[in-house]
């Protein structure tokens, strides 16, 4: 027996011995942490975020287009395996990026699932998209590859979920080449809807680049003039919800319940404006704002943040992993939440109706 045993008594012994196995007792019988319906871990968000193909322009060259192929043949792939039946729709070229023959640039197709609401409310649509196709040369990680991942990520945890509104997770092609996939869709399907009396545009979010970050001052740069009683941040470390003063009951509604799913998580509306400058149309939503419906962007600002803005260099790794993963589950429990309002919502005057 070593020298320091003796010193210390047999049943001290025992008694030090034995507080190990009390210990690890105590741990085992502990409930693990509750995980949030709406989590997503940050290691699943950036592997599905790897998979996408780094070539997916809807033109220029071959391999460009059957990247965007690949591309829409793996979101139907994940959405059937999630239990989806999605659908599709031909976009078909603008004649300006028609370069290519039909051989070489299949026509590059929209998908969507729709996940009905129950009851009164079931009229009232919520649109969520994200573009898949990427600018010629870019691998597209930030721009959009996080914001299909966000939407495939909500496909997987609504699906069995009761909701009051009805939602359209919406993936989208050729916004790169000015937003001719949402032009289409909305033209086609939603649209006639509105005009027949079948549904009402409740509102619409783009999901625009959800996943680079900086806290160094300096990091966020704006297109804004200085205005009084708006202060600009100058760290990019926050997601934006873009809209305009119209429709703010939507877009304060979206900020209110992504706080309420992630209180510390920083989200900025910016949705003071009474007639849109041209960066806030930059994306899928300005389809339904420019017909009277609400929209918003919800967006880590793009060219006003991230440095990859359409680069080479817009990459996996560039992509913050952890505040991603966390904004995905901050917008998934966003649409949740506006999918099943309390009963003392007040109606809104500002939603697409016949």
């Amino acid at each position: 027996m070593p020298w320091f045993c003796k010193r210390i008594p047999r049943c001290s012994i025992l008694a030090l011995l034995a507080i190990p196995v009390a210990v690890w007792a105590q741990d085992e019988t502990q409930p693990a942490p509750e995980v949030p319906w709406h989590h997503v871990e940050a290691e699943r968000a950036i592997g599905a975020l790897a998979e996408l193909p780094t070539r997916r322009a809807g033109h220029r060259t071959p391999e460009d287009t059957a990247g965007l192929q690949r591309t829409e043949e793996l979101v139907i792939e994940k959405l059937r395996g999630l239990g989806y039946e999605p659908r599709t729709q031909e976009v078909p070229r603008p004649d300006r990026i028609a370069n290519l023959t039909p051989e070489e640039a299949p026509t590059p197709r929209n998908i969507w699932v729709d996940l009905p609401g129950n009851g009164q409310l079931a009229s009232e649509w919520l649109v969520v998209m994200a573009h898949i196709d990427a600018v010629v040369g870019s691998p597209g990680a930030d721009d959009n590859g996080t914001g299909v991942v966000a939407l495939l990520e909500m496909a997987r945890a609504l699906k069995d979920r009761l909701r009051q509104r009805s939602v359209r997770l919406l993936f989208t092609t050729l916004e790169e080449t000015g937003l001719h996939g949402a032009r289409v869709h909305v033209t086609n399907n939603i649209e006639p809807k509105v005009e027949a009396g079948e549904m009402t545009v409740f509102g619409s979010i783009s999901l625009e680049m959800l996943g680079y970050y900086s806290d160094e001052p300096g990091s966020q740069r704006s297109p804004l003039p200085p205005m009084e009683g708006f202060d600009q941040p100058d760290r990019g470390d926050f997601l934006a919800i873009l809209g305009v003063k119209r429709h703010q009951n939507f877009s304060q509604g979206l900020a209110a319940a992504m706080l309420e799913i992630e209180p510390e998580a920083k989200v900025l509306p910016i949705d003071m404006f009474v007639v849109p400058p041209p960066d806030l149309m930059r994306s899928d939503h300005a389809e339904f704002l420019i017909r009277g419906w609400p929209g918003v962007m919800l967006t880590d600002t793009a060219n006003f943040r991230n440095p990859h803005y359409h680069r080479t260099t817009d990459t996996v790794d560039t992509i913050d992993r952890d505040r991603f993963a966390r904004a995905i589950s901050q917008v998934i429990g966003a649409v949740d939440r506006l999918a099943n309002p309390p009963s003392d919502e007040p109606a809104r005057d500002d939603a697409a109706t016949p």
